[in-house]
């Protein structure tokens, strides 16, 4: 799944087919067409976010989750989801204070549940604060 952010807006988002090291690549690729080096840094990161999903799972989103060692606690099931995240216009607001102002999101798709938990991050990361 990729979603582009910007300003707290999500701008577009898919579903790729593909191995997710490939997507980060692919991805990573177009934004250095976007990304102007006169006005900020590019970080691409990578982070290990937990995640929850609620129980029962069908077997098509069970297969999914098995490569992140799926937990059941109670009626959620836990795992530890793969995210990146190209960051490509940060704004310093103070010596130690940065904001994102425009993202690209990467993590498996899993179910319709997590999307809208990215979507919401994806948001919040990159809106300015009031």
């Amino acid at each position: 799944m990729v979603i582009h952010c910007k300003d707290g807006n999500i701008i577009n988002e898919s579903v790729k087919q593909k191995d997710i090291v490939e997507a980060v690549k692919e991805e990573l690729i177009g934004t250095v067409k976007e990304w102007n080096p006169k006005e900020s840094d590019l970080m691409v990161f990578s982070t290990q976010n937990e995640a929850q999903v609620s129980a029962p799972l069908t077997k098509e989103t069970l297969e999914l989750l098995k490569p992140f060692s799926p937990t059941r606690q109670g009626d959620k099931v836990v795992f530890n989801m793969p995210i990146y995240v190209i960051s490509y216009k940060i704004e310093h607001l103070s010596e130690n204070e940065f904001r994102d102002r425009a993202v690209v999101i990467i993590a498996p798709y899993i179910n319709e549940e997590l999307k809208s938990q990215l979507e919401s991050w994806s948001v919040e990361l990159t809106a300015k604060a009031q």
